[in-house]
């Protein structure tokens, strides 16, 4: 259900259920449930970079796309990453409709971690408000790359009893 600018009532209007269907009811709903949506990407397997500039984790299965009534959405990832080496750092970012990035200011990225470990560490970013957007579709897509070496981001829960063997997730929720 989408949002609606609320009627401007007028003195001595009269009130009808559409209206009040319209711009209480549906609006109410609106709120309620904001457009959002969730990516879980659990394919028994682990994504791999060596780039030491931004790409996509995954342009086709792991970016959400939103019909937005325009405004702000919080964008949010978890996933499991490790390295071939400890001390390698992971940047994420994000892109918003193809081009640019969010944290385009920041040679690192929005998040540039260090893995202090090869075994494998939770790495989170976000709650991030990306703000101002127009109404319409817009697609949040996870951008990585490393500073050498190999870094990976595992999307497998097939073992929960492993740290290394669970999904990545994205989440895109619109909040204004």
């Amino acid at each position: 259900m989408s949002w609606t600018t609320p009627k401007t009532w007028q003195v001595d209007e009269l009130l009808t259920a559409a209206n009040f269907n319209t711009h209480l009811r549906d609006n109410l709903n609106a709120l309620k449930a904001p457009p959002s949506q969730a990516i879980v990407r659990d394919n028994g397997a682990a994504y791999s970079t060596t780039s030491t500039s931004f790409v996509a984790v995954d342009s086709t299965n792991l970016k959400a796309t939103l019909t937005t009534n325009g405004g702000d959405v919080l964008v949010w990832f978890w996933g499991v990453f490790h390295a071939d080496q400890a001390g390698r750092r992971v940047g994420l970012d994000i892109r918003v409709d193809g081009t640019g990035r969010v944290g385009a200011d920041y040679a690192g990225g929005l998040l540039n971690h260090r893995l202090g470990t090869t075994t494998g560490e939770v790495v989170n970013l976000g709650p991030l408000v990306i703000a101002g957007l127009d109404a319409g579709e817009h697609t949040f897509e996870l951008l990585w790359k490393t500073n050498a070496g190999t870094v990976s981001l595992h999307a497998d829960a097939s073992d929960l009893d492993d740290v290394n063997e669970v999904p990545a997730v994205l989440v895109a929720r619109e909040v204004s």
